[in-house]
Parts: structure tokens; C-alpha cells; sequence
């Protein structure tokens, strides 16, 4: 039957649309732009300080609509909270929405911690509704001392390094789930979550860096050329790595020969 394409004449129409394709590519930066604020926050990269809030806001929005394109792709997308109420043990999408959830409030946490600062300065500034409002936002914490930054920054870096794995998890997932997929043995491979965690790290990278890119010639002001250096760097070694795990996999199925090679 191999020899067939594992394709029939009655498919006439794929099972996976393109909303499917959307929704790796968006976790892939969701978790591409997360290492890259975790690499400041936790292992102290300063060159990249310029874009380490901005890597977390961008993770947090795209983590916001990462679901989307799944919920677009089914027929009852109102029911996809029955993954979380009446979840299955043994299921990875009910796996995945307990990691997406939890990561998510690493990540709301986070960014809230980042910014408190700037909301503190904003909510006593402020007067009026737009001071109650960033009262609010700061949660009625206003206390911005040394000894309160000092905690802040501890709690940052205590949720960064907690958020790695759970990003990595999170994408790595997706790669889980494709080489699960028996029918399809280009797919089916144990290399395959590795390749997608990589590649996700690339996308991320090469996201972050045109953003910040366009954000400094919109706010008028000099991209650091050391940040875009050390990013331009961590880009080249990851799709290295990325296109050496591509060429690994290819040459084991080539060397193997099996009946999806002919195809």
C-alpha cells in the first residue's frame, strides 16, 4: 500500500487546513520570544536588555491568540472547553491545555512585575480616571523602594527560569504531536519535537528582531547595535542547529530506505 503515496483518489479535500499550520507557527514564537527575555532575566545577557520587555509582551500576545487558529478549524469550537472540564488522561490536546494555562499566567505574572515600576510612576503622576486606572493595574501596590525592586527582580527571574521548561514543553509539544502521527512517516520520527523546539526558538528570534527593528524607526530613535548583534548571533547558531537536525533526519531516511523514500 506504500507504494500507492498513502494518498487515495476519495481524499479529495485535507483533513488539516491551513489554520493548523498557524497554530505551530504561532507557539514556535510564542516560546522563541520567551527564551529570548529568559536569556536576559535569567542568564544575564545585558546586550539584550533593549528587547527583554518587549520579548515578553510580544510572547504574552502571541500566547493570547495561539489557540485561535485551532478554535477556527473546528466545527463546534464552543466546546473546546470541554478539554479542561472533562479532560482525558491520556490525551495530549488535554495535556496541552493545562501547559498553555499555566503558562500563560507565568507569563501575565511576569509582565506584571516588569512593568510595575512604569504603572506605579503613571498611577501617582496621573490623576482622574487614568490614575485610578493604573491604581488599579498596579493592583494597589505602590511601593517602588529598593527593597521592593530587589523583590521584584528575585520573583522575575524565579518565574523565568520556571517559564523555560514550561515554553519548551509547550512547543515541543506540538512536535510530540506530529511525530505521533504513524500514517504520515515523514512525520513520525522521535527527532521531530527537537526540530519544532529549535526552529520555534529561530522563528522567535527572527520575529523579535524585526519588531524591534520596526519599533525603533517608528519611536525615531537608534537601534542598539550590540543588541542586534547578539541577536543576529543567537539566529545563526539556532538555525544552524535547526537545518543540522533537518539534514540529520533526511540522511537517516535516506540511508534507511524505507517505502515513504520512494514517495
Amino acid at each position: 500500500m506504500s507504494e500507492l503515496g498513502f494518498v487515495f483518489p476519495n481524499d479529495a479535500h485535507p483533513a488539516w487546513s491551513i489554520m493548523i499550520v498557524l497554530y505551530p507557527y504561532i507557539t514556535g514564537l510564542v516560546a522563541g520570544a520567551f527564551v529570548v527575555s529568559a536569556l536576559y532575566h535569567v542568564f544575564d545577557q545585558q546586550a539584550l536588555k533593549p528587547v527583554a520587555r518587549l520579548a515578553l509582551v510580544t510572547s504574552l500576545c502571541f500566547c493570547a491568540f495561539a489557540t485561535l487558529p485551532l478554535l477556527l478549524h473546528l466545527h463546534h469550537p464552543e466546546r473546546c472547553l470541554q478539554v479542561m472540564i472533562t479532560p482525558s488522561t491520556t490525551s495530549a490536546i488535554a495535556g496541552f491545555g493545562f501547559i498553555y494555562n499555566t503558562y500563560m499566567l507565568v507569563l501575565i505574572v511576569e509582565v506584571w512585575l516588569v512593568f510595575r515600576p512604569t504603572i506605579v510612576e503613571r498611577a501617582k503622576s496621573q490623576s482622574g480616571i487614568v490614575g485610578k486606572l493604573y491604581w488599579l493595574a498596579a493592583l494597589g501596590v505602590t511601593e517602588i523602594s529598593d527593597r521592593a525592586r530587589s523583590v521584584d527582580n528575585w520573583l522575575i527571574r524565579a518565574l523565568a527560569l520556571i517559564g523555560i521548561p514550561i515554553a519548551c514543553v509547550l512547543h515541543g509539544y506540538v512536535g510530540f504531536l506530529f511525530g505521533a502521527v504513524k500514517a504520515n512517516p515523514w512525520w513520525s520520527t522521535a527527532l521531530m519535537p527537537v526540530i519544532f523546539l529549535i526552529s520555534a526558538i529561530v522563528s522567535g528570534i527572527a520575529a523579535l528582531l524585526l519588531l524591534y527593528m520596526v519599533a525603533c524607526r517608528w519611536r525615531g530613535v537608534t537601534p542598539e547595535a550590540d543588541c542586534i548583534r547578539s541577536l543576529s548571533r543567537y539566529l545563526w547558531v539556532f538555525l544552524v542547529g535547526a537545518v543540522t537536525l533537518e539534514g540529520m533526519e533526511l540522511l537517516h531516511m535516506a540511508y534507511e530506505a524505507g517505502g515513504e523514500w520512494e514517495i
